[in-house]
């Protein structure tokens, strides 16, 4: 025997896009101290790279 459905097709949609929301927030987060844990050495490449072409340049 099926039950009925717990949600309307309204509190489904609505519940899903609240979880979606918190799924991209928390995605956001990840991808935020990724970048900043990565930052210290972009930074440092970046410089090396830039005083290695002033030094090639005559």
């Amino acid at each position: 025997m099926r039950r009925a459905p717990r949600f309307t097709p309204e509190q489904r949609a609505e519940i899903d896009a609240g979880l979606v929301e918190i799924l991209a927030e928390r995605e956001a987060r990840e991808w935020e101290a990724a970048i900043w844990r990565a930052a210290p050495v972009l930074v440092r490449r970046a410089a090396e790279q830039f005083i290695h072409h002033k030094e090639a340049q005559p």
